[in-house]
């Protein structure tokens, strides 16, 4: 069973104190599954983050198999890392950098035939500038602004969205610059529909100002490949699903948000750890850092190795894991302060072994919905931040 190791430097051993398991059958479900929603609309996956931790390596070979042709990334050295891999299988596709990118790298984007995203029209005319100067052309997408208010020609008003086309017109003659797309990235889609804007909601009004711009472009004669559902907008707003949607975090089994559920996809990642150790505390002692939590009786405790330093972060204490025995799953919850590389959880009265298996989350989608709440954040930064010395382990 091979392990993907994100330190260069650690040796790769036969037996893990911490594994992610990512689940190859479970990517493959879910991208069919989402790929079904929106049949005539072509699947970007996103695997931006080396696939939001789950690593591009093995996520974009399985959506290779699965017929996946078009992968969106952050940065180009993440671009040339999908299309080495690519290369490797001996795949055509396309690589989308959502990102900035240097001007003064045009030849490398060329070289390893990369589309880049034009964050503007002035920054347009700086790849132009720099690309023919090395005597190339770059493939590219211009991000057209339509409330994310983030990067892209401004398209918020009528008078906007006119001159945002004529600006996309502009960018399509302009040399060294070869103009195949266009896209713009919805807000606020993974909220309730209730939440409203003028009578609409925002992701709508969104989805109308592209629209508008798409119109006036066509109009103009220029036709371009068009984008701009992400994972939430795929499943709530299929009739902005134009030429092609960007699968993100819902390729990867977890949910955007409570107000999404019922598609049946499975998590990929499954994050793992055992029991190191098994004390008894009696009552009135403290367990880690602070003394936040004291015994109200006398307790059992077992020690996990694993803590913030591998991504399982200080905010998780009170977190609900499963301990796997011979006998059967039991529920267990962490108690005291995550420590950097160690923390404990309540196991009084269950039958526990130093040894056995602590599956953290991965079980079902709402396990890491349960984390991300006790920390305040969203699952896609709880995914991203379980560490480069946590082995990833192919299934």
């Amino acid at each position: 069973m091979q392990s993907y190791r994100l330190y260069d430097a650690f040796e790769d051993l036969p037996a893990h104190k911490i594994v992610a398991e990512i689940s190859t059958g479970a990517l493959s479900h879910n991208f069919s599954t989402l790929r079904s929603l929106v049949p005539h609309s072509e699947p970007i996956c996103v695997v931006k983050a080396d696939a939001y931790g789950h690593v591009a390596d093995i996520c974009v070979r399985v959506l290779l198999s699965c017929g996946c042709r078009f992968f969106a990334v952050s940065c180009i050295e993440e671009a040339i890392s999908v299309r080495k891999i690519c290369d490797g299988e001996g795949a055509k596709a396309n690589i989308l950098i959502l990102g900035y990118t240097a001007p003064s790298l045009a030849s490398s984007l060329a070289e390893y035939d990369l589309t880049q995203t034009l964050l503007s029209l002035e920054y347009a005319k700086e790849l132009s500038a720099a690309a023919i100067l090395s005597g190339v052309s770059v493939r590219a997408h211009v991000a057209v602004d339509t409330g994310m208010n983030r990067i892209g020609v401004c398209a918020n008003t009528q008078a906007e969205c006119i001159s945002a086309a004529d600006e996309i017109l502009e960018i399509s003659r302009l040399d060294g610059i070869i103009l195949e797309g266009a896209f713009t990235h919805f807000a606020r889609s993974d909220e309730e529909l209730s939440v409203t804007l003028s009578d609409d909601s925002h992701t709508r009004l969104q989805g109308e100002r592209f629209i508008r711009v798409k119109r006036l472009v066509e109009e103009r004669g220029l036709k371009l490949f068009y984008h701009a559902c992400n994972s939430a907008a795929t499943v709530r707003f299929p009739e902005f699903a134009f030429d092609g949607v960007r699968l993100g975090i819902m390729l990867y089994g977890i949910y955007p948000s409570r107000y999404l559920g019922g598609l049946g996809l499975m998590p990929v990642m499954k994050l793992k750890t055992l029991i190191s150790h098994i004390h008894a505390v009696p009552v009135g002692e403290s367990v880690s850092y602070g003394g936040i939590y004291k015994a109200q009786s006398d307790t059992y405790v077992a020690t996990l190795p694993i803590g913030y330093a591998d991504g399982f972060l200080r905010s998780y204490s009170g977190a609900p894991v499963t301990v796997r025995t011979a006998n059967g799953d039991l529920k267990a919850r962490v108690i005291g302060r995550v420590c950097m590389d160690q923390c404990m959880i309540d196991v009084t009265g269950l039958d526990v072994s130093v040894g056995d298996e602590v599956i953290l989350f991965g079980e079902d989608p709402s396990d890491l919905r349960r984390l991300a709440t006790l920390a305040d954040t969203i699952e896609y930064e709880c995914l991203c931040l379980i560490s480069a010395r946590v082995p990833r382990i192919k299934k």
